[in-house]
């Protein structure tokens, strides 16, 4: 039992049966809220107790049914999955930096409080039961904390320890890439680019306002609107001008970065540099940003400007390219020294504002180009999310030599067949499918995404004309493949991305759950139909996958080392195809890779600092006039 609270900094709640009552995971279950609980947890908020959680759930269920009740906002360090929870409480406890003497954990399996005792040995443990005496004791305490100061402390922790792991395992890969970011006030020269950046970027636009471009004249003009953009290169490229910002009165009117830069840091230390102004997100971003110390990997001091890949011959810089897919694999442009990449990405559309994925499933690229005039005005005018530039592609032109094709977007979209033509659509995350009526309110709501012309009406009418038929097979991939290589430049070569068969252990949408199952199946029949075809090479993202750290934000994205060894291997393919010598970074630079990263991890007070700076230039020097 326990006596008193004075020794107690933490509680560690589980969800099912304890803090709320029912199974979440249950089919058909009912979850109840437990009011006495939500009011535990309040209380001993005030008291300056901090609450957690450790459930066995889906992530994201489980958070919006804390929100339902309104304590969502009460509980940092959610540990939220269907791993064993031992582990996971120590993990919690430490990231906190508590001990677990003064942490207790509430779970109404003896299993689950047995196991987290044994990986924290000082660790109170106790069941549902023991709840009301936990709330007579919280009555007996004072309420010390009604600003709840330690309640925000523990949210900048979580916040901090979030960013330092996704930052951590990439670090040396960071700071060897010696990224230059730089921030420019005279906005006016380039404000056709930034007005494009503006309705073209997504992942990476935080503020997501589509303004007209009188409005945004209008902000480069106000003298109480201070406004900057963000320049960028490293050691594989200058990528010009990657990010915008306008600030009034301390808050982010624009706020938003190209997706070339996801993995670099580049928006987080932009967010710090300026001051850490108020930012309200507006829709999805793949990252996000901190009131924290800015990335110490950019605009370092010492630097190497080598580039890690360049070819010898001309001919490999204008040899055309066509990449076709998601626009995070971007990121492997950096690293590939061809010129003339044609790049057919994920964009917003000029004239509707809305993002544009799905010109690039195959059940669209296979059709799109051969559609008629009529055809085409045909899906823009009937269809609120099309957008004209979605039927344009370089796939078949006749000078292309090379053509990198992501398999991505076959298990993420849904297909569609009109009921009469027979005529097949892609669109769309999968498990929402438009002709799901209990879906409809969803889609007519989100009017940031779709400027607010999916309507009822439209979505009956939709529903009346075509039928959703799920996603597509892999007999049916494998179909339009085959168009693909017929209708391609004989002489081209088709190199496929092949989505990761491990999976992401932080994945919090139901639309990616078991997606490295999904993507195993489709992978086993593109392996079998590339044993046929000898102009089709493939890419395998599981064999860049080493650890859970690869990953970002869930199955698709990764950190910017697995991009450039992706790069590396692509370009072996174009070498072994096309004969064109590529010069790989010698021995010699690793060493000097490795040097420098040592002399980073030196403190500039250090007595070491110095001297070795002083050997750091020499053999750079060297090396540089023998190389």
């Amino acid at each position: 039992m326990i006596k008193s609270l004075s020794d107690i900094k933490l509680v560690i709640w589980d969800l099912d049966e304890t803090f709320w009552k029912g199974t979440l995971s249950e089919r058909g279950g009912v979850i109840a809220p437990i009011a006495k609980n939500v009011e535990l947890v309040k209380d001993l908020t005030d008291r300056g107790i901090v609450n957690a959680i450790c459930s066995k759930n889906d992530y994201e269920p489980a958070v919006m049914k804390l929100r339902e009740f309104g304590v969502d906002e009460f509980f940092v360090f959610k540990s939220i999955d269907w791993t064993p929870k031992g582990q996971r409480v120590s993990k919690l406890i430490k990231d906190m930096g508590l001990r677990p003497v003064n942490c207790l954990f509430l779970d109404d399996n003896i299993v689950n409080l047995n196991e987290a005792q044994y990986y924290s040995k000082d660790l109170s443990i106790a069941e549902p039961s023991e709840i009301d005496n936990l709330i007579e004791l919280c009555r007996q305490a004072a309420s010390t904390d009604l600003k709840h100061k330690r309640l925000n402390q523990y949210k900048v922790l979580e916040k901090k320890q979030k960013a330092k792991e996704e930052a951590c395992d990439n670090l040396q890969f960071l700071y060897s890439s010696n990224t230059i970011c730089e921030i420019h006030y005279d906005c006016k020269p380039v404000a056709d680019r930034l007005f494009e950046l503006i309705h073209r970027t997504n992942q990476l636009n935080f503020t997501k306002n589509r303004c007209s471009r009188e409005e945004f004249d209008a902000i480069l003009d106000d003298d109480n609107v201070r406004c900057g953009y963000v320049t960028v290169k490293d050691n594989f490229g200058d990528y010009g001008i990657v990010g915008f910002f306008a600030i009034r009165e301390n808050h982010c009117l624009h706020f938003l970065f190209s997706c070339r830069t996801i993995g670099q840091g580049v928006e987080q230390w932009v967010y710090s540099t300026i001051g850490c102004p108020k930012l309200y997100v507006v829709g999805d971003v793949v990252n996000q940003v901190f009131s924290i110390e800015a990335p110490s990997w950019i605009n370092q001091s010492t630097d190497i400007s080598y580039s890690f890949i360049e070819s010898s011959k001309s001919d490999l810089n204008t040899m055309k390219v066509v990449m076709k897919g998601p626009c995070d694999i971007l990121s492997i442009t950096s690293y590939l020294d061809i010129k003339s990449i044609i790049r057919e990405l994920t964009y917003v559309g000029n004239k509707t504002h809305i993002t544009i994925e799905h010109h690039n499933h195959s059940v669209n690229y296979v059709r799109f180009p051969f559609l008629s005039d009529a055809e085409q005005e045909n899906l823009l005018s009937g269809f609120p999310f099309n957008d004209e530039d979605m039927f344009k592609t370089h796939l078949y032109d006749k000078n292309v030599k090379f053509i990198i094709l992501s398999t991505l977007p076959e298990t993420s979209l849904g297909v569609y067949k009109n009921k009469e033509t027979g005529y097949k659509f892609a669109w769309g995350e999968w498990n929402r499918p438009l002709t799901n009526s209990s879906l409809w309110d969803f889609y007519i709501n989100e009017k940031s995404s779709y400027n607010g012309n999916i309507t009822l009406e439209w979505l009956r009418e939709f529903s009346n004309d075509w039928e959703y038929v799920g996603r597509i097979t892999p007999h049916e991939y494998m179909q339009n493949l085959s168009f693909v290589l017929n209708h391609m430049n004989k002489e081209a070569r088709l190199c496929l991305i092949l989505g990761s068969e491990t999976g992401f252990d932080g994945n919090t949408q139901d639309s990616y759950i078991d997606r490295h199952k999904d993507h195993k199946k489709l992978n086993e029949a593109i392996r079998e139909f590339a044993q046929k075809h000898r102009n089709v090479h493939l890419v395998e993202l599981t064999n860049y996958v080493k650890s859970q750290s690869d990953f970002i934000n869930n199955i698709n994205h990764f950190q910017r080392r697995v991009y450039y060894q992706i790069a590396q291997d692509i370009n072996k393919i174009i070498e072994a195809e096309f004969g064109f010598k590529i010069k790989e970074r010698s021995k010699v630079f690793l060493l000097i890779d490795r040097f420098s990263f040592f002399l980073r991890k030196l403190t500039k007070n250090s007595f070491l600092y110095k001297p070795l700076r002083k050997v750091y230039g020499l053999i750079r020097k060297g090396a540089f006039t023998a190389h």
